[in-house]
């Protein structure tokens, strides 16, 4: 694991770090400092050595002693350090100049004070006013050098040349020593000032994360001891603050060795359960970071999340997808899934798909109502889990069909035995409200590998074997033959017909209503028909699936999304710029790089703009690669195309789905609010699914509202928009008007 650390380099002088702060009010009061002393010295040598000079001595004094004062009364009225600076220092070399010219120029020892204003200027300046003092002291000098030739005062002694050159190569050298050694601290203190720039966010950031609310915070030590912990841990894990100080992280929760462990070999994010020193058990989401004191000492940083919630949310929705909701029985997805990893993982072991369909059962729903009807297939659920043997995997398929994979022996016999004792528990006589039932069931087997070695088609074989017993003779079973595949002879019609449905104009849209919570319209769902010229209306579950493997759902569906735009731009144009169109996108399209590109043809053809089309797309797009559904979804989003999740609940849902894929909509099913006003786990359910979109700032739709009972439910969870045969059903183009009208 890696660790973090931040090395500043430091100054390698006092003399440095003074210098570094170069700009400070510190220099500043050097200046001044030194200013001072310079007064001192002038008034106690020159008064002994020029006593000619006494008076001017005191005048020159009181100069300086007055620009020091005025110059700290400025400096506490601005900021500016080097304006400050330089015109103390010019009013000082004044000064200087004056006396030192009228005490003997260049002989005197006075002059070395010259020395003093480029060193102080760089200081408190940088190398620009150093070079300007630098300057106007060689002026300075050189005056010196030439003065006594115009006055009568004291002569030089010596040769003057070498005098002067002396003293202007002492000023240039030890001039350029100085600014050669600031631009080195510069630079030092620059990369300094960014270091602590640097440390103060780190440590700002550090802070930050330490007392967070929403995480827990540990800092741990390599002895396992919490040297500090924030808030929120002693809250999730039920301690009094600061209880956990200097405890070993043990007294944490259980497991808590495990967390501490982990932490010492990557920052990878985990996931564990643990229990709490309160008896909760938690799931927590946990990542650790390896840090170093300033003692060199490894600790490790470690930051908790309690992910209860999402967990029970994510195991709820991954129920939601597995099982029915009515038989709490594996659904259609969880059988397709374990019969795909028994042909994958089990592939030498021969087993049987068995095609269960209740008989009379649709009598019993228009008979005593659908109440009966729930009652039934609950009942039945439960007594073939009871009769079915272990290893066998029984799960309700749809409707009132359910589908049994049990493992076979080379001879048919044992198979018969068990569907037969299938049939004879479910012959049994079923009551509910003192009414009695009897149904019976039909099947049909498909094994493997005799019938075939694809899970689609031994389910759909096992399908045909089902429907001919079903039309021979109810109640009884067979095993697939190719006699019996009527419907694959259907299936591979209908296959070759869609390929010139689009042409023979069999497909056309109706427009299911859409309206939101005052009932008031504001939108359409677009639903393809098919109208056969020989076998008239094929609905859509026939069709679509057909035209999904066989590839025609890409032409279709871009006839679609064409279709649809056309219609949306004449409610535009009759003055209905506000309804939105929705329309059903197969997940191969989604699949399809051309997907976006015929969305961005079709808009620019109608002369739309993408606020008001809507793609509708199920949670089969779920199965596929997610990078490239990402991507189209995100080009979609840029077009101003919005996205709904169609049908959520009842195949592929899951939280972390939903939180990879922008969506903009959901539409809860109609499975779940067809119970919602007598149900009260329904009700519970569509109330989870609606918070859970709201969560991620999603606007819900209600599906199949056949009641007003319905809406009113609905409209108590804040449900946006409703759709249903309650409201209106699909309509015509031409009926889809007069709605408007």
């Amino acid at each position: 694991m890696a660790t973090e650390k931040i090395t500043i380099e430091q100054p390698r002088s006092a003399f440095g770090a003074f210098f570094i702060s170069a700009r400070s009010s510190g220099v500043f009061s050097i200046v001044n400092f030194t200013s001072f002393i310079y007064i001192i010295v002038l008034g106690l040598t020159f008064k002994d050595l020029y006593s000619f000079m006494e008076d001017w001595v005191v005048i020159t004094q009181a100069i300086g002693v007055f620009v020091i004062l005025m110059n700290v009364i400025a400096l506490k009225k601005t900021d500016n350090v080097p304006l400050a600076a330089a015109i103390m220092l010019f009013c000082m070399f004044a000064i200087h100049m004056a006396n030192v010219t009228f005490a003997g120029g260049i002989d005197t020892v006075h002059y070395a004070w010259i020395f003093i204003f480029p060193i102080l200027a760089g200081g408190t300046m940088g190398w620009r006013g150093q070079i300007f003092f630098w300057f106007i002291s060689v002026l300075g000098t050189v005056y010196y050098y030439v003065w006594p030739e115009q006055m009568d005062t004291l002569p030089y002694e010596g040769d003057m040349f070498y005098t002067l050159a002396t003293r202007l190569m002492c000023l240039t050298i030890f001039s350029l020593i100085m600014l050669t050694y600031y631009f080195t601290l510069n630079e030092k203190m620059l990369f300094l000032r960014k270091a602590l720039k640097l440390a103060s966010f780190e440590s700002d950031l550090f802070s930050g994360v330490f007392n967070s609310k929403a995480q827990s915070v540990l800092l741990v030590d390599e002895k396992g001891t919490i040297q500090r912990a924030n808030h929120t841990a002693h809250t999730t894990f039920g301690f009094a603050e600061d209880a956990l100080i200097q405890q070993p992280i043990s007294t944490l929760c259980l497991n808590a060795e495990r967390l501490f462990g982990a932490s010492k070999a990557d920052k990878s994010i985990r996931e564990i359960q643990v229990q709490t020193k309160d008896g909760r058990i938690v799931w927590i989401e946990y990542s650790a970071l390896s840090v170093l004191d300033e003692n060199e000492h490894r600790h490790s940083l470690i930051t908790i999340e309690d992910i209860s919630d999402r967990k029970k949310h994510e195991s709820e929705l991954s129920h939601l997808a597995h099982y029915d909701h009515l038989t709490q029985m594996p659904n259609r997805l969880m059988l397709q899934e374990h019969l795909a990893s028994l042909l994958k993982h089990h592939a030498d072991v021969s087993f049987a798909v068995i095609f269960i369909d209740l008989d009379k059962f649709k009598d019993v729903n228009d008979m005593h109502g659908h109440e009966a009807g729930d009652a039934v297939l609950v009942e039945v659920a439960r007594r073939l889990e009871r009769c079915v043997r272990e290893g066998d995997f029984i799960g309700r398929f749809g409707g009132d069909e359910f589908i049994l994979l049990s493992e076979i022996d080379t001879s048919k016999d044992e198979i018969v035995r068990l569907v037969q004792r299938v049939q004879k528990v479910i012959l049994q006589p079923i009551y509910y409200q003192n009414r009695q039932h009897n149904i019976g069931s039909s099947v049909g087997i498909a094994q493997y590998p005799v019938d075939s070695e694809d899970a689609n088609d031994l389910l759909r074989k096992a399908d045909a074997a089902m429907y001919r017993t079903k039309i021979n003779e109810k109640g009884a079973f067979a095993f697939y033959n190719l006699d019996y595949d009527i419907d694959l002879q259907r299936k591979l019609r209908l296959n070759t017909d869609l390929n010139f449905a689009l042409d023979k104009n069999e497909l056309s849209l109706v427009f299911q209503p859409i309206f939101d919570k005052n009932k008031v319209l504001c939108g359409a769902e677009a639903l393809l028909r098919w109208q056969h010229s020989e076998l008239g209306f094929i609905p859509p579950d026939d069709f679509i699936p057909i035209a999904e493997d066989g590839g025609q759902i890409l032409q279709i569906g871009d006839w679609v999304i064409d279709a649809a735009c056309h219609v949306l731009r004449e409610w535009q144009e009759k003055g209905h710029s506000a309804l939105s169109m929705s329309v059903n996108i197969s997940y191969r399209q989604l699949a399809d790089c051309a997907l976006v590109d015929v969305t961005r043809r079709c808009l620019n053809k109608h002369g739309l703009k993408g606020d008001n089309l809507i793609l509708e797309l199920t949670e089969r797009v779920f199965a596929d690669d997610l990078t490239l559904v990402r991507e189209n979804m995100r080009m979609l989003s840029e077009l101003g195309v919005k996205t709904a999740i169609d049908d959520f609940g009842i195949a592929y849902s899951s939280l972390s789905y939903l939180r990879s894929v922008n969506f903009d909509i959901l539409k809860i099913d109609r499975s779940f609010v067809k119970d919602i006003v007598d149900d009260h786990e329904a009700k519970n359910l569509c109330h989870a699914i609606h918070s859970m979109a709201k969560s991620l700032s999603l606007q819900v739709t209600a599906e199949g509202i056949e009641t007003e009972a319905h809406f009113n439910a609905l409209i108590d969870m804040n449900v946006d928009k409703f759709q249903g045969y309650h409201l209106a059903k699909p309509l015509k183009k031409s009926d889809f008007y007069a709605l408007l009208n």
